[in-house]
């Protein structure tokens, strides 16, 4: 037996919401500055002194590298204020309002767009499954947990990103593992496959502009 439309409807979303959500804390980190030049502090740091240190790049040399980074970001940063002031000289109140709408219509239109392209892939997988009516049930209970949860969990506040992150992780894999006693690896492989946007891979963006693959069940929106 097939499982229904609104299973579907209803199951897909949960999937989606499962993935996204640690990525939206780390996304940002696995970018570098400019030309893919690693952005001072943290992990990046590390691995730039990492392949100085490789390299035999001396403190000198390091030190004189660090003040042109320091020099290229001031730079830009003078740069961009001056063209911010050179749109604001050239567009009215009235016209940078417009724009800001037209942005935004465009946004939703387009997330709206790749909500229906990710739906469509989910239901033709699920379309592929003999689920019975048992199967279907727990997996709505499951998604409707998962929801209640995730909005839970976007409400409490953290000292900090990493302690979000981490709590968003591990609803994701409480998550996956009641979804393994509903569906095979197979099928969770399939989902996962489905909740990708096509021709994913190294250096591709994806749906939501993010670096790297989303996790098993997709992105939370």
């Amino acid at each position: 037996m097939k499982p229904t439309h609104l299973t579907r409807k209803l199951f897909a979303p949960a999937l989606l919401a499962a993935a996204i959500a640690p990525l939206a804390f780390s996304a940002s980190a696995g970018q570098g500055g400019p030309h893919g030049q690693p952005q001072p502090g943290g992990f990046h740091a590390e691995q730039r002194e990492a392949l100085f240190e490789r390299a035999g790049i001396d403190a000198e040399t390091r030190d004189e590298l660090a003040e042109a980074e320091q020099q290229h970001r001031d730079a830009l940063r003078e740069l961009n204020q001056d063209y911010r002031e050179q749109i604001d000289g050239i567009l009215d109140d009235e016209q940078r309002a417009a724009i800001d709408e037209a942005r935004q219509e465009m946004r939703q239109e387009h997330r709206a767009e790749m909500r229906e392209a990710r739906q469509e892939r989910v239901d033709a997988v699920i379309d592929g499954w003999d689920l019975n009516d048992e199967t279907r049930q727990s997996l709505d209970e499951l998604r409707q947990s998962f929801m209640d949860n995730a909005k839970a969990l976007q409400q409490r506040t953290f000292d900090s990103r990493d302690e979000r992150r981490q709590a968003w992780l591990s609803l994701r894999d409480e998550h996956r593992e009641a979804l393994s006693e509903l569906l095979t690896e197979e099928q969770i492989g399939e989902l996962e496959q489905a909740m990708r946007p096509p021709h994913d891979g190294p250096g591709h963006r994806g749906e939501r502009g993010h670096h790297g693959k989303p996790g098993p069940h997709g992105d939370a929106e």
